[in-house]
């Protein structure tokens, strides 16, 4: 039997109609969160591309594939979330949840890096050179065995150092030191890395109080160190009492980078890090207690125009998507001490789905 022929347009007629048939059916890309209260469900839209350590986080401790340890000190792969409570709700601010004690002081039993800002993980070695690695290491390092230690290291020189820490409120007894050293007192062996931002220059003119505030520690901040907070020229005195009187740095907005440098005579290149995200209404934000001691908490922002004191500081991974109404609901109930809801406020499940 012969088949009737394929004229070349046809042919071509019919692939088409398959490659747009194809197109149709796309896969699914966007991971959510489906989170069900006792006050309705939310489905939140989480960030793996921009904060892809967090995300699995909070992933797999919502499925269970994540091992965690349990406020008894039993290591689990269980769901982590089901039946927990929000144990603090500030109306027109955020709803938080997370905390396996119901107090806002538990966690999954381990600790790990913010991601606010774009960059890179490097080795964290050697000499400490500066305050803010400081910071990293007593974040990384010491503090972790102190909370082990409920705050009295056994360890002679762990205990003396955290006393100058102490008495100084600050990491800066740690500058100077070698890593190496502290891991060796320690009994650590883990090799350490610290976060490394990437930094983009900030130059002509100042668009925001972000930019202000890079321009503000760079520039004047070691200048009215250096001259005890009074500074000799004139319209640098006068900018500092302006900042001063409306406690923001508003002053510096619409002004030029290299004109003031000119006025401060530095040629200090202003550098500020990449933000991953801001803290906006809506945003699903992880909650800690200082750098890099992100765990299980999580708040979710209600306030109408956002919270933009907190970015940089708190790692933004997700947004509501659908049911804000139900997180507005949940902000309103009655609270007691410690802004606890009166009456519990449960996340009855967390699942995980593409769609």
């Amino acid at each position: 039997m012969k088949f009737p022929s394929i004229q070349p347009l046809a042919v071509a007629a019919l692939a088409i109609a398959l490659f747009f048939s194809g197109c149709s059916k796309q896969e699914p890309t966007k991971l959510i969160a489906r989170m069900e209260t006792n006050h309705g469900t939310m489905v939140i839209e989480l960030f793996e591309d921009k904060t892809p350590i967090t995300v699995e986080n909070f992933v797999g401790l919502a499925d269970g594939s994540k091992t965690w340890t349990s406020p008894e000190g039993e290591e689990r792969n269980e769901p982590f979330y089901d039946g927990l409570i929000f144990h603090r709700v500030i109306n027109d601010f955020m709803i938080q949840g997370g905390c396996p004690l119901g107090t806002g002081t538990g966690g999954p039993g381990y600790q790990f890096q913010d991601e606010c800002y774009a960059g890179e993980l490097v080795p964290l070695e050697g000499e400490i050179t500066t305050p803010e690695i400081a910071n990293e290491v007593f974040g990384t390092l010491i503090r972790p065995h102190l909370i082990e230690h409920q705050g009295q290291s056994p360890i002679p020189e762990i205990a003396a150092l955290f006393q100058e820490m102490q008495t100084s409120q600050s990491a800066d007894p740690l500058v100077g030191k070698t890593v190496e050293e502290l891991q060796a007192l320690l009994g650590s062996t883990d090799a350490l890395t610290r976060f490394k931002p990437e930094l983009k220059d900030v130059t002509g003119e100042i668009a925001d109080e972000e930019q202000a505030g890079a321009v503000f520690q760079t520039l004047f901040a070691p200048h009215l160190q250096e001259h005890q907070g009074e500074s000799p020229i004139p319209e640098v005195a006068e900018l500092f009492s302006e900042i001063q009187a409306s406690n923001s740095l508003a002053s510096l907005v619409g002004r030029k980078v290299e004109d003031l440098q000119t006025l401060l005579d530095s040629d200090e290149p202003v550098q500020q890090p990449t933000l991953l995200g801001k803290v906006e209404y809506g945003t699903l934000c992880m909650a800690n207690s200082g750098p890099s001691t992100n765990g299980s908490q999580f708040f979710i922002v209600t306030k109408s125009d956002g919270a933009n004191w907190l970015d940089g500081k708190h790692t933004v991974f997700g947004k509501v998507i659908e049911g804000m109404d139900v997180a507005l609901a949940i902000q309103e109930v009655e609270t007691g001490a410690g802004d606890k809801p009166v009456e519990d406020v449960v996340i009855q499940s967390v699942s995980i789905e593409r769609i």
